[in-house]
Formats: C-alpha cells, sequence, structure tokens
C-alpha cells in the first residue's frame, strides 16, 4: 500500500470540506471544538517548518552539462617544488616539510655551485654553511650555520608587514640565488605578480586536466565498444526545484484556521496549485537520437572545419526541454558558434545546428553527446548519452628543413653526406697517390702531369649515408608548455621529427621512427616513397602520438628495453625529450653506452612565474650539462625557437 498516497488523498478530503464549511457555512454539518481546531492548525504550521528545515538541507539536483568549448590545458614543469627536490634527496628519508625543503635547496645550491662555480663539492659545502655563497642575505641565512649572516632588523620589520609567509619568502630567495649561480634568467615582472595564488590555480588545472582526461578515455572506451545510439546516463529523478513550494499553502492554511479568516486559507490554494503544478507534467518516454556530419574529415592543420548535428524526437510525444551538448574531441578547440543547444521538440521533429573546429595533427574521435531531457515543470530531469560515430583525422605533410641535422661520425657503408676519414667516391678533395692501372681517366691530377710529368690519381673524402632512429618522448611528461593554452611539448617534438625525418631522408639516411612511452611505436630505418609516407601516417595517426594524454599503466620501462634491442649495430639515434625529469636523459646516457652515437634535442617547456618553476629551470639545466659531460650533443631548443633557427645556430657552433 502507499501511505504517501493514501495519505494525501486524505488531505485532499479534508481540505476540500474545509473549504466547503468555511465558504458555505451550514453545509457540512460537523462540529469541532475550538481546541481541536487549533491543534489542526498547530499541526498544519510545524509540517511547515519541517518542509522548510528539509528544504534548507537539500540542494537542488540538476544536471551540470560539460564544457567542451577549450580543448585541454597543459602544466608547466615545476607543478609542485618538492616533486622537483626528489633528484636532489635521493633515498634519504626526512619525515618533517620544513627538514626536506631545506636540505633539498642545499644539497641543489652545492650541486649548481660545483657544477658553474669556481668550487669544488667540499668547498661549495663549506660556502653554503658558511652563506658565502650568495649576496642574497634571506638565502644565506636559510641555508647556512650560525656563521652566516642574518636579514637587518630593519628588512625583517617591513617584510613581517607584508603578506608573503616567512618560510616561502626565503624559499624563493634561495631558488633565486641558486638559479642566478647556475646562469638561468631572472623571472619577468609579470611572473612575479603571479606568484600570490599560485597553488590554488595549479591544483585546480590539475583537477581540470584529471577530469577530461578521464572523460576522454571513457569517450574512447565508448567508442570501441560500439553502444548503441541512445544510452541512459542517468535516470529520471526530482531536480528538487519545487522543493518547498508547499510552505505557502501550509503556512496560509495553519493560519488561517488559526484566526478563522478564509481569505487567509484560501490564499493556499495558490500554493497547492504550484505544488500540483510540479507533479502534473511527467517526462515522456525517451527517443531522441543525433546524427553528426563534418565538412572535412580529412582536413590540413588549421583548417576550421564545420560540424552539423542534427538531433530527432524518434518518440510519440513531444519533450518541452531537450539541452544537448556535442561530444568534442578535448584535443580540438571550438572557434565558431557553440557546440550545445537548448531546444523543444515535437513527435518526429528535428533540429540542427552548426559550430566549427580547428583542425590539429592526429585522429580525433567525437565523443558521446550529453541530452538533458526535462518536464514542461522542470521538475524531473534524465540524461543520456547519444551515441554516433564521428572520426576527424588530420595528416600533416612533412617538410624538410633547410639546415642540415647534427649527427655523430658514424655511418653505414652505403655513399650518403656524412664525412669520413676514409677516401673514396665523394666532392670534397682528401689526398692524391701514384696512378694505379686501371685508375678512372677523370681522376688523373692532368695539371700535375703537366708540371712533373707524373701520373697521380686524386682521391676525395669518402661520404657514407646513416642508418638513424628518430626517437620521441611521448611519456606523460612530456605534455607540458610554458602556458597552459599553448600547444605542448610533444605536439612540437612530434613535428620536428616529420621535419628531421625529412630532411635525413633527403640526404641519403635511412631513417627511423620511434616513441619512448607506454605504448610502443616502431619504424625500422628504411627510405623510399613508401617509407615516407608510413612515416608521415606514423607520427599523425599512431596512438603513441596522441595530442591527449591518457592514463594508462605505466610499461615505459619495458618499451625501452625492447627499443634498445631493436637497433643494429651502429644505428645513430635522435632523442627528442624535454628533460623535465630524469628519464630522457638516463634513456640517451644508456644508449650511448651500448655504443649507440645519440644526439639529444630538447625543446624547453619551462616557465619562471613561479619559484617551483624557476627551480624546474635549474634542475633542467642541469640535466643538459650532465649529457654534454658524458659526451652526448645535446640541442637546447627555445620554446619561441622553430627547429630551423636552432640548428641553424647550433651547427655554426658546432663547426668552429
Amino acid at each position: 500500500m502507499n501511505y504517501r498516497r493514501v495519505a494525501l488523498a486524505i488531505g485532499i478530503l479534508s481540505l476540500g470540506l474545509s473549504l466547503l464549511a468555511i465558504v458555505f457555512p451550514g453545509l457540512v454539518a460537523v462540529t469541532l471544538d475550538r481546541v481541536v481546531i487549533s491543534v489542526v492548525g498547530g499541526v498544519v504550521l510545524l509540517q511547515a517548518l519541517r518542509v522548510m528545515l528539509a528544504r534548507r538541507r537539500e540542494n537542488r539536483d540538476e544536471a551540470v552539462p560539460p564544457d567542451p568549448e577549450r580543448p585541454i590545458s597543459t602544466s608547466s614543469p615545476g607543478e609542485e617544488l618538492e616533486d622537483e627536490l626528489e633528484r636532489f634527496l635521493g633515498h634519504r628519508r626526512l619525515y618533517f616539510p620544513r627538514a626536506r625543503l631545506r636540505e633539498g635547496l642545499r644539497e641543489a645550491a652545492v650541486t649548481v655551485l660545483a657544477q658553474y662555480g669556481p668550487y669544488s663539492t667540499t668547498e661549495a659545502e663549506e660556502a653554503v654553511d658558511a652563506g658565502t655563497w650568495t649576496d642574497d642575505v634571506y638565502a644565506a641565512a636559510f641555508l647556512g650555520d650560525e656563521r652566516a649572516p642574518s636579514p637587518p632588523i630593519r628588512v625583517r620589520v617591513r617584510n613581517a608587514l607584508r603578506r608573503e609567509p616567512p618560510l616561502e619568502r626565503h624559499v624563493r630567495h634561495v631558488v633565486d640565488a641558486i638559479a642566478a649561480a647556475a646562469g638561468v634568467a631572472a623571472p619577468s615582472n609579470e611572473g612575479a605578480n603571479k606568484r600570490s595564488g599560485q597553488r590554488a590555480d595549479r591544483r585546480t588545472e590539475s583537477s581540470n586536466r584529471t577530469s577530461r582526461t578521464q572523460s576522454a578515455g571513457r569517450a574512447d572506451d565508448a567508442s570501441n565498444r560500439q553502444e548503441p545510439n541512445d544510452a541512459l546516463r542517468r535516470a529520471t529523478h526530482s531536480t528538487g526545484h519545487w522543493t518547498g513550494v508547499s510552505i505557502v499553502a501550509l503556512v496560509s492554511i495553519g493560519v488561517g484556521i488559526l484566526v478563522e479568516q478564509p481569505s487567509i486559507l484560501l490564499a493556499g490554494t495558490v500554493g497547492i496549485a504550484y505544488a500540483a503544478y510540479a507533479r502534473s507534467s511527467a517526462l515522456p518516454p525517451a527517443g531522441v537520437s543525433i546524427s553528426r556530419t563534418l565538412s572535412d574529415d580529412r582536413p590540413e592543420p588549421g583548417e576550421e572545419v564545420e560540424v552539423t548535428v542534427t538531433i530527432t524526437n524518434d518518440g510519440e510525444q513531444a519533450v518541452a526541454d531537450l539541452r544537448l551538448v556535442d561530444g568534442v574531441p578535448e584535443s580540438l578547440a571550438v572557434t565558431d558558434n557553440s557546440p550545445r543547444i537548448g531546444t523543444a521538440l515535437r513527435a518526429g521533429e528535428s533540429r540542427s545546428y552548426t559550430y566549427s573546429v580547428t583542425a590539429r595533427r592526429g585522429v580525433h574521435t567525437f565523443g558521446p553527446a550529453t541530452l538533458i531531457a526535462r518536464d514542461l515543470a522542470a521538475a524531473t530531469e534524465q540524461e543520456r548519452e547519444l551515441y554516433t560515430e564521428t572520426t576527424l583525422t588530420c595528416i600533416p605533410p612533412l617538410r624538410a628543413i633547410p639546415e642540415p641535422v647534427p649527427l655523430r661520425a658514424q655511418a653505414t657503408r652505403e655513399v650518403g653526406h656524412i664525412e669520413t676519414a676514409t677516401s673514396g667516391d665523394g666532392v670534397e678533395f682528401y689526398a692524391t697517390r701514384e696512378y694505379r692501372p686501371g685508375d678512372p681517366m677523370s681522376r688523373i691530377d692532368w695539371n700535375r702531369r703537366a708540371r712533373t710529368g707524373e701520373l697521380t690519381t686524386v682521391e676525395f673524402r669518402n661520404e657514407r649515408s646513416a642508418s638513424v632512429v628518430i626517437v620521441v618522448d611521448t611519456r606523460e611528461e612530456a605534455y607540458v608548455s610554458p602556458d597552459p593554452d599553448a600547444e605542448h611539448a610533444l605536439d612540437r617534438a612530434v613535428g620536428a621529427a616529420g621535419q628531421l625525418f625529412v630532411t635525413l631522408a633527403d640526404s641519403g639516411d635511412r631513417v627511423g621512427i620511434a616513441a619512448l612511452g607506454d605504448n610502443s611505436c616502431w619504424l625500422a630505418p628504411g627510405s623510399g616513397i613508401e617509407h615516407r609516407d608510413t612515416a608521415r601516417e606514423l607520427l599523425a595517426t599512431h596512438p603513441a602520438f596522441s595530442p591527449v594524454p591518457r592514463e594508462t599503466q605505466s610499461v615505459v620501462v619495458r618499451h625501452r628495453n625492447q627499443l634498445r634491442k631493436r637497433l643494429s649495430g651502429g644505428t645513430q639515434v635522435i632523442v627528442l625529450t624535454p628533460l623535465c625529469d630524469e628519464f630522457g636523459g638516463q634513456f640517451a646516457r644508456r644508449l650511448e653506452e651500448h655504443g649507440y652515437p645519440v644526439t639529444v634535442i630538447s625543446l624547453d617547456p619551462t616557465a619562471n612565474r613561479t619559484t617551483a618553476q624557476r627551480f624546474a629551470q635549474v634542475a633542467r639545466r642541469l640535466r643538459l650539462t650532465t649529457l654534454r659531460s658524458n659526451g652526448i650533443p645535446v640541442v637546447d631548443w627555445a620554446w619561441d625557437d622553430s627547429i630551423t633557427a636552432t640548428l641553424a645556430r647550433f651547427n655554426e657552433r658546432w663547426s668552429r
């Protein structure tokens, strides 16, 4: 038995009899004592109070549509200072945060001074303890012992009146002093002004990134499962929009009974009408489908693609309130109009709308569109996911770099562009020797023959081709950039890999491609038109080079070992990595130790807006120095530069 319906029926019947008794006295022959009437009025007011308290405790349960207008934002190296300090702390366990912070910064200062300053490690430790390593008294006092200088009292008093906490002030001064010792550029005024509130902003960006990445993973899983067009996401539920509207009726009725005023009692019918309206409409059974078309499903990078979405009510009843948000791939930015619409549809009616996205490299699969349907009173709603398979594929052309790619002096036996220390076929003069029977007539030194009468043969420097594998760091750590709205380092590295591939192939080298990440990717060194087409397709469409990071189980070490086993003897390796952690540098050193000549091209995605980001710049520079000290050439690629300009400067320095 439904007791709520029985109680509602009794209440409506009682209210009706009461209204008849008030409007038409004597029609209803029921005589109630004054005390009973007062009790009834009090009970009604208590019920009104109970409803009011319940309304205050209860939040509205309305669906929140997704926000697909902007692509996923990227983070900058140095989100947390503690993570950057792990490199210097090693396996030491310091359980007090301040002790960990101080010890990590002290080790960083000693390392930088020993690397870039006129100190040995022992001398650097002594200079840090004595506070003589820097002119900044805050930095010297924080890391030094009792011999270190202290800030003047007037400076401490002035700083005490500022809003910056003392510990943050000391850490900022220490990091700035370490950065200056390492030769890292000073922060801009804009970056200094943005220090306050950076931690909260970073946490918000990280949370949004995680949420969008997880939703992207669910969208990809859904498309792979071949879901039906209409899938229930959340069943029909109350929105709470009309919760508490019965308070108007209860208060009017209760007060009207107590004061015996028919006009006040009749005012309660307004609240009853609203409550009845909230419960009168019902959400019709779902029967909505969508279709999606693209103006061009294989555009060039940077082109605008129009997306047309059509929503159709396939049911037999009208739907009063429909809200649709299309499943725009998070790697694409909406540049015109909006991917959302609100409308009402009669049975069998359709409605179309259009918006535009900007194409970028990769395979972009549209996710399910989110549909929110409400009844006429907005009292109940239902959420659904509408699936329709749509994929946009953007494969950029491969263009050569008008600069030679820096390779090491080791090559194959095939003729190419790398100069060797042996004579043979080539264009550059190497030496002369005595004429031997069978030498080509074109290689006889006829000028010397005319001067001295001797027959000599000219030898040229032998030029051989190289077997090169371009390895792109595709780990999650490569999805970083100096600005949250900028393209990440992996996107730019993939673009550079394509340019390097064509440049080397045009020089006669055999070139291959590999990925260093959670997803294995391997294209063995080769040549020819078909090989180039394969490389172009791979760089644009392989999951390892996805423009959006994926949450997958890390198997980087296994793929790294497989990659090393696939390299043949004498193969040169070009590693594209931002060097924002230790893994990329360790991988390059390991290959060098196994006899593979390595060249590292590292795009710098660091920023200097916060103290932690400044420290990340120092840590990255130390990684570059470590690689160079191991004999590995490192091309430091500034974020604002093109790969062409960067290689031009590197080749100029390398040739000196």
